[in-house]
């Protein structure tokens, strides 16, 4: 109601000017600066914030404006050769936006903190003490655990770490793990398949280049509106639906009707999860039945014999069994009918930009679809060709390397790389079973992923003591009990095991509550000057933070814990070179950087901007520096170079997986390079993509007690498990809840909103229930990172853990049964 007096209305001049007077006063006195984004999202650096410091605090950030000032919808105004060149805001997505609350967290770690006596692994129950008792600690527990126990008893959970790799490796003991993204099947393929190494030149084609020359967009399994593995932000969906305005159709394939379905595209195809290969292998069958295929394509740039035995196997000459959409129907639960015609306009859509994302490929057989979506781009001729795509990553102008060896001298002790990352935990409770002769030394490295030298005495002699944190540069990304694909109960149980466990991060975690020394962690993106530079995304950039912010308490950066430990073991100067002493630190790490950025520009072909102007926000932008979009595996298809593979062509066989002889090897290929994501024993990786049924997937055994495939899709509002406390990202933007269909939540009672218990035989976890159609019968999700207690768990990890598949794909999936909560349960 409105009062009866002269008050004066909200949108009234005056009240306005008030308004705008209040907040002229309460900026009084900010900075602004430009920075790049750490957020590890993977589109790394991509994001441009606008950052403003008052009192030595972040108090807000606002988009990028260094292109296109005041302008919202910036396609209005640029044209296509601005969009070629990336000449656009890097807008950043919803966590860029709240960094600063995550950076002045008021409960973040600030000084080291040592269990005290009597607590339990789990509680937080610490004591203040020095940097230098933090230091004396860990090299009297290293110490310690080498002599007693041997060279084999200090190892990293999941992620692996190169700084402690590093350490490891002048000290003479620990072990490391390998593997670590949900991309790490693209990485094995790209080498396999194209012979390119994983961690290098593997992109194809640009964001750009799929906006101009593609006349058919598939995203399967590819949410760019929620993945930020798509540029800055989102900026990828907006050259999509940019694609798709000016009338290139997009289909999406995916289990779950994401926004991507809903804003990006004209078809979605709801495929079940685990069954991408027989969809793949139906769609392959109507292009050989048909004739569709590029068969001068296949005959200049595809080996022969390999696609041979593809083609057999699918036709159904070597098995009896024909994988027509009829077939794959009835595994993927997609009529026969739309295969057929997905397959036909596939094929006259000259060409599509098909990718495949990492969600397709994080679970059990996840291999087979990396290999059999790349293949059907090469039946077709579709990559090294304008509007083309390698669906292994996205691609970008090839980036100079920026991070250099802050030593120069090598290490005598090659540090073996004991498991996959993920299943560290099965590495140690193992153990037990091999002790007792009921698991053999073979079964053992199997089971784990045992990547390095087979005459090692490994595990007889692996007596895990000490363990370390995961996670390199990035201590924040050493959350494992959450972000792990292991079981949460297994890897605490592995953890107790442990004599000394050592943690470092800026919060406490799940993971740092179990640690016995918690050292507080700098953080990367605004506390010192770093160079960030994108690994893939479709867009090419090197941005910088600036390092404006002052570190609060006693928090120290990664490399100076590493320089430290390394110094009273013997060998600092070994390790890092440019570190002089602690008063000279940050000038120390500022002559690191600039090498490093120095190093960089040096590979550039066109004038870079200093180091000082660099640092101020005048960022590297390749895209702005070339006339056209970046297409990739140019070289192979244009230019006739060969492909670096045995045979010189794309190979749909590995010849090299099909050898018995080499298994429990450690892996080189032809010349001679490390097959980084290939354990010494591949278990049942089949030389050639065929389908083969999830291990815990919906054709298992098991689903007979637990009937329901449970996904953990990333969410918008976290980088794995960072931002899960930040309160912007929470309530009424984010509900945490298992999604279920309406006919499976009818079949049990359960309506939207109900407290349920989703369990299985690995635990259990409650939460609300979203109740909806936007998935189908038979599948349900629950948002990966989420924090885990003890008391009522909501992480998705407490369901995680199978000890079946081959390890290179991180296993994100498994069955799962769900019930009205009761009361204790």
């Amino acid at each position: 109601m409105i009062p009866n007096d002269q008050s004066v209305a909200p949108d009234s001049p005056s009240a306005l000017d008030r308004t705008l007077r209040d907040l002229s006063e309460k900026r009084r006195g900010e900075r602004s600066y430009y920075s790049g984004c750490f957020v590890s999202c993977g589109g790394t650096s991509q994001c441009v914030l606008k950052i403003h410091l008052k009192d030595d605090r972040v108090v807000r950030i606002e988009p990028d404006d260094r292109y296109n000032p005041n302008t919202g919808r910036e396609d209005r105004v640029v044209s296509d050769h601005d969009l070629v060149q990336a000449r656009i805001q890097r807008r950043a997505c919803p966590m860029g936006w709240v960094w600063h609350k995550h950076l002045h967290d008021p409960n973040r770690i600030l000084y080291p903190l040592l269990r005290r006596p009597g607590s339990q692994r789990g509680e937080v129950d610490f004591e203040r003490i020095t940097w230098d008792q933090a230091i004396d600690t860990i090299v009297e527990k290293m110490t310690e655990a080498r002599e007693k126990f041997g060279p084999y008893s200090i190892m990293t959970p999941f992620m692996p770490n190169a700084y402690a790799e590093r350490l490891f490796g002048f000290w003479g003991a620990g072990v490391d793990t390998w593997g670590f993204a949900s991309c790490d099947s693209e990485r094995l393929c790209t080498h396999l398949q194209v012979g390119r190494l994983g961690l290098e030149n593997y992109g194809s084609s640009s964001a750009a280049d799929m906006l101009f020359g593609s006349k058919l967009i598939v995203l399967w399994g590819f949410d760019p509106t929620t993945t930020h593995q798509g540029g800055g932000g989102h900026q990828f969906a907006w050259y999509v639906k940019m694609a798709r305005e000016r009338g290139t159709p997009v289909i999406c394939i995916d289990p779950r009707y994401t926004m991507a379905a809903e804003v990006l595209a004209d078809q979605w195809i709801p495929i079940k999860p685990g069954t991408d290969m027989a969809f793949i292998l139906a769609v392959a069958y109507v292009l050989f039945d048909e004739r569709l295929y590029d068969e001068d394509f296949v005959r200049r740039f595809v080996e022969p014999e390999g696609f041979e035995k593809w083609r057999r196997y699918i036709t159904g000459t070597e098995d009896g069994v024909a994988k027509t959409p009829s077939w794959a129907q009835e595994i993927c639960g997609i009529p026969a009918i739309t295969i057929a015609e997905f397959a036909r306009l596939y094929a006259r859509s000259k060409p599509t930009w098909l990718y495949k994302h990492w969600a397709v490929s994080r679970k059990s057989r996840g291999e087979n679809a990396v290999r059999g979506a790349a293949t059907l781009q090469a039946m077709l001729g579709y990559f090294g060709v304008p509007g083309g795509m390698m669906p292994h990553f996205l691609g970008s102008w090839p980036m100079p390397s920026i991070m250099q060896p802050m030593g120069d001298t090598p290490t005598a002790y090659q540090v073996p790389k004991i498991c996959r990352s993920h299943v560290w935990a099965q590495a140690v409770l193992l153990l037990d079973k091999v002790r007792n002769g009921e698991m053999s030394r073979e079964q053992w490295r199997a089971m784990v992923g045992y990547r390095g030298d087979p005459e090692l005495p490994i595990p007889e002699e692996f007596h895990p003591k000490i363990l370390w944190w995961g996670g390199s540069p990035r201590a924040m990304a050493s959350n494992h009990l959450v972000t792990g694909c292991d079981s949460i109960e297994d890897q605490i149980r592995a953890l107790q095991r442990m004599d000394f466990v050592l943690s470092m991060h800026t919060a406490m975690t799940p993971t740092v509550r179990h640690a016995d020394l918690i050292l507080p962690a700098l953080d990367p993106m605004w506390e010192r000057p770093q160079i960030f530079r994108t690994e893939n995304g479709g867009f090419s950039m090197i941005t910088c933070g600036p390092g404006l912010v002052a570190p609060p308490g006693e928090v120290r950066p990664v490399e100076w814990v590493y320089t430290k430990i390394a110094d009273r073991l013997g060998f600092g100067e070994q390790y890092n070179r440019y570190y002089t002493d602690d008063g000279h630190w940050d000038e120390d790490w500022e002559r690191y950087q600039r090498d490093c950025y120095s190093a960089c520009t040096e590979q550039l072909d066109f004038e870079a901007p200093s180091w000082e102007e660099f640092k101020g926000g005048k960022f590297i932008h390749l895209d702005e520096h070339r006339d056209k979009p970046h297409v990739g595996f140019t070289a192979e298809i244009v230019e006739g170079k060969p492909f670096q593979t045995k045979s010189g062509k794309f190979e749909v066989f590995a010849e090299y997986v099909a050898d018995e002889e080499r298994r429990g090897e450690y892996h080189r290929d032809h010349l001679g390079r490390p097959i980084e994501w290939l354990p010494n024993d591949w278990r049942d990786l089949s030389p050639l993509p065929i389908y083969q049924p999830s291990v815990r997937g919906l054709e298992d055994a098991l689903g007979e007690q637990y009937p329901l495939m449970m996904i953990t899709p990333k969410s918008r509002y976290r980088a794995h498990s960072t931002f899960w406390t930040v309160p912007w990202l929470r309530g009424d933007v984010y509900r945490h809840a298992v999604w279920l269909s309406v006919a499976d939540a009818k079949k049990r009672g359960i309506v939207d909103g109900d407290v349920v218990r989703v369990f299985n035989d690995k635990g259990a976890i409650r939460l609300p229930a979203y109740v909806t159609s936007r998935l189908g019968p038979g599948v349900v999700a629950v948002r990966m990172g989420a924090w885990y207690s003890p008391d009522g768990g909501i992480s998705p990890q407490v369901l995680l853990g199978e000890n079946d598949s081959p390890r290179t794909p991180a296993l994100a999936t498994t069955l799962v049964e769900i019930e009205m909560a009761k009361e204790g349960s």
